[in-house]
């Protein structure tokens, strides 16, 4: 069943997640220049693409939307959807950790430059708090139903 809320939540972690492929993660600044870093890579202002591989973090941005896009599908077999809400939690939790040291990165090949996070690194956060209620709800699912086999 497709109208449930758990998939309001996983098609918000979707959406979500299609949204960080869209816009810069952080901003940087040093003596005058800007410099963006996005899931592609670190741009200067003018578009000149500064030598830094960031391609695990698009394929991680891209894994965890088709997995929660999976999770919406897979309405019938709830352990699964289980399981796989614990495994993007974990990728979820992963890529804050992930952002943060490519921010890291940077700032050690830009040295002293300031930096400025986007609102696109709350994202996963928001997204790790998102699967846990879709979980919840998911589990309380499944209880219901073996309750509802144990009264036949």
């Amino acid at each position: 069943m497709l109208q449930r809320s758990q998939t309001l939540y996983l098609l918000g972690v979707f959406i979500l997640y299609i949204l960080m492929l869209t816009g810069p993660l952080a901003r940087f600044t040093l003596e005058g220049e800007a410099w963006v870093l996005k899931h592609s890579g670190l741009y200067m202002s003018t578009e000149l693409k500064m030598d830094l591989a960031t391609w695990p973090l698009t394929l991680f941005f891209i894994l965890v939307s088709v997995l929660a896009l999976f999770n919406i599908l897979s309405y019938r077999n709830r352990i699964r959807q289980m399981r796989i809400t614990i495994f993007l939690i974990f990728l979820s939790a992963g890529m804050t950790g992930m952002m943060f040291y490519y921010t890291w990165v940077v700032r050690q090949k830009l040295d002293g430059s300031l930096v400025l996070y986007q609102w696109r690194f709350m994202i996963p956060p928001v997204c790790v708090i998102l699967l846990y209620l879709a979980f919840r709800r998911i589990r309380r699912d499944e209880l219901l139903v073996r309750a509802f086999d144990r009264i036949r």
